[in-house]
């Protein structure tokens, strides 16, 4: 005896495909996090490294004086 359907056949879902997909995906998002924490960290270094610090020789002679 033939399955008659009243609606078209479901699709047959590839349940391997899905969840190597999904994996590969997770995995994915996991290393662009840990990248990005570990360029920001690098980035903030060199942003620390770069920028001239100040010298108290420096400082504005004005500043210093009290004016009466």
């Amino acid at each position: 005896m033939k399955t008659i359907y009243l609606y078209p056949k479901p699709p047959c879902m590839n349940w391997p495909v899905i969840i190597l997909v999904s994996l590969a995906a997770l995995a994915l998002i996991v290393f662009l996090v840990k990248r990005n924490i570990k360029d920001e960290k690098n980035f903030e270094q060199q942003l620390n490294s770069d920028y001239p610090k100040p010298k108290e020789e420096a400082a504005d002679a004005g500043t210093d004086e009290v004016t009466k």
